[in-house]
């Protein structure tokens, strides 16, 4: 309730720059406190508070069976060790972007409406951790996801952010639906919303098939990786990270994949309970995703736009986990992808504003224009250096535990690890080392270090991941989350995987060393050839599709629809409209809205839907 508090008074007297901070930072602050205040008393038992409150309750037949004779909808508010961790991450973050935010966003526009929208989504963010029922997790997924996209769309007065800000709204919105279907789906079919009536009538409630369990379970899945910004659906995340107000970006790639991650293992039992190609897809969708997004991070030039494909890389991975744990092991280590994804979403917010820092103080989103970092912004240059390092670790402890090294999956996660060390060191090498040159109305002896009091905030996060790091590393903190006994892997299976990462970390400094200017030029050029895929790709979208179909919708609206459905005419012409604009967005979020749909077909047509 604190964040909600913050944001009422915040929207009815607070209009000041520094009050509007104070405040946002008492109501996350003041979360803390509560949250670790219901940690203790969770801690010395294993049985979750539980609360429900009938929220809406109308009859709606007398016949059929019961669960289909009224509409209801309850507030269930669930809290267990793996809520209380999870807050404690998403709260941790949120202040150290909202304390670094004070410093170094000065210059925002808006102050009392970028701390009033951190409230929101505060209390988005809680909601939805909270949830035990699926319609209730919904309205807190939709309210998290409008302050989500205002934020990252806060510097409205720039084209350029206005126009990438699109991305953060249209494929969020898409796989947010895909959501909203998904619970509706199991709604239609169950009449029940609340997990704990649910997930024991999935094979037991009359008319059940294999094929709902599936479609539903596709549908939840593509709502979650949206929101955790897995590859092919990143674009909202990377587009947006330069963009976007640097704490804005923080937040928005660290709240979701903690949000998505936990929403995904309470909702796995949904899954496990479809068939084993449905899994077995959606594991080969995260070995996939875990690859392609550090791999995506090797091409180009921005640190930002990097650093959001290395997270969400480590997330995949995280992911990948969790789905395996329920596939192979009865979800005994399906806790330690959740494990993971605490330490990535940590590292990931100290990575983010520790490069913003650097970014702003040289003037420049291009590696190959960066370097001497060391020298000149050396406290800033070593929080890169240690997020980046908590980075491509995090995933150590996950795949000692749940992942056998001799499999295909671990052949896949591990080549995905050292993909992720691999782009977390070139990141710091680029921006650290070589020679800061001389640019047109652009002075390297000029180049200072970032204001003091923000300096601390990108330390307290990277040392808030290290420390999660090392825990996932025991077997003791996994018994926490879960309550459940988890066998601890030989001290041979952690060197296997340290080793692999480490590799990761040595390949380019190999590269850098020897030649860092050849090495940079590459990596530009491989990115000046993917951009110019992507117009071709979306100048070929315009000519054979957008523009038949605006075409058609013109000649509907103008000729087909009688004077009398004028109103119908102009939805259409409204409609062709946005097709028009929707045309001249990047092909990357047409590439996901394609991938999306092609997904939903190859669902629907898997074995167990139609056979």
């Amino acid at each position: 309730m604190a964040p909600l508090i913050a944001f009422v008074v915040a929207l009815s007297s607070v209009r000041t720059r520094r009050s509007s901070a104070n405040l946002a930072m008492f109501g996350a602050v003041t979360s803390l406190f509560a949250t670790l205040l219901t940690g203790w008393g969770l801690a010395k038992t294993s049985k979750p508070f539980l609360a429900t409150y009938s929220y809406i309750n109308l009859p709606v037949a007398f016949t059929g069976p019961s669960s289909f004779q009224g509409f209801g909808i309850d507030i269930v508010l669930r809290v267990d060790h793996v809520t209380v961790a999870a807050l404690v991450v998403v709260e941790l973050c949120i202040i150290g972007a909202l304390a670094w935010h004070q410093v170094m966003g000065r210059t925002e526009p808006g102050a009392a409406r970028f701390n009033a929208l951190i409230s929101v989504l505060l209390f988005g963010c809680t909601g939805v951790l909270v949830s035990w029922d699926l319609a209730e997790l919904l309205a807190f997924w939709g309210l998290a996801g409008a302050a989500t996209y205002l934020l990252l769309a806060h510097r409205w007065a720039m084209d350029e952010a206005a126009l990438r800000a699109r991305v953060a709204l249209v494929l969020p919105f898409i796989t947010d639906l895909s959501l909203l279907c998904g619970v509706a789906w199991l709604y239609a079919r169950y009449g029940f919303n609340n997990l704990t009536t649910l997930v024991p009538a999935l094979h037991t409630n009359p008319g059940w098939t294999v094929r709902s369990l599936v479609v539903a379970s596709i549908l939840l899945f593509i709502g979650v990786a949206g929101r955790m910004a897995l590859w092919p659906l990143q674009s909202w995340v990377t587009r947006t990270a330069v963009t976007a107000p640097p704490a804005a970006s923080a937040v928005a790639q660290t709240v979701w994949p903690v949000l998505g991650i936990v929403v995904l293992y309470r909702l796995m039992p949904i899954v496990a309970a479809s068939n084993t190609q449905t899994m077995q897809g959606l594991l080969y969708a995260c070995g996939i995703a875990a690859i392609a997004s550090p791999l995506l991070a090797l091409v180009g030039n921005e640190p930002r736009r990097i650093v959001a494909l290395l997270g969400g890389g480590a997330t995949a991975i995280g992911a990948a986990v969790v789905i395996h744990g329920f596939q192979v092991n009865g979800a005994t280590f399906a806790i330690a992808g959740v494990a993971c994804v605490l330490v990535v979403t940590l590292a990931r917010a100290a990575g983010v504003i520790a490069v913003s820092a650097i970014a702003a103080a040289m003037r420049t989103d291009d590696l190959a224009e960066m370097g001497d970092a060391w020298n000149r912004m050396r406290v800033s240059a070593l929080a890169v250096a240690v997020a980046m390092l908590v980075l491509g670790l995090s995933a150590v402890g996950a795949l000692a535990f749940a992942v056998s090294s001799r499999s295909n999956l671990g052949l896949a996660l591990g080549e995905a690890v050292l993909l992720v060390a691999a782009g977390g060191a070139r990141v710091f090498l680029a921006v650290a080392l070589g020679p800061l040159r001389r640019r047109r109305a652009f002075e390297p002896d000029r180049v200072r270090e970032a204001p003091s009091p923000s300096l601390a905030w990108p330390y307290w996060l990277a040392l808030g991941g290290a420390l999660l790091l090392v825990a996932s590393l025991i077997h003791g903190w996994l018994d926490f989350l879960d309550g459940n006994k988890h066998p601890a892997p030989s001290v041979g299976t952690y060197l296997l995987w340290v080793v692999v990462a480490l590799i990761g970390f040595g390949l380019p400094v190999l590269a850098y060393l020897r030649d860092k200017d050849g090495a940079l030029l590459v990596s530009a050029w491989a990115g000046t050839w993917l951009r110019r895929l992507s117009y071709a790709t979306s100048s070929s979208f315009q000519r054979f599709v957008a523009a038949p179909v605006t075409e058609i919708a013109m000649r509907l609206g103008e000729r087909w629809i009688p004077v009398g459905d004028s109103e119908v005419g102009g939805a259409l012409d409204t409609t062709g409209r946005m097709v028009v604009a929707g045309a001249r967005l990047p092909v990357l979020p047409l590439v996901v809205l394609a991938a999306v749909i092609l997904t939903l077909v190859v669902g629907l047509v898997a074995p167990g839907v139609f056979r």
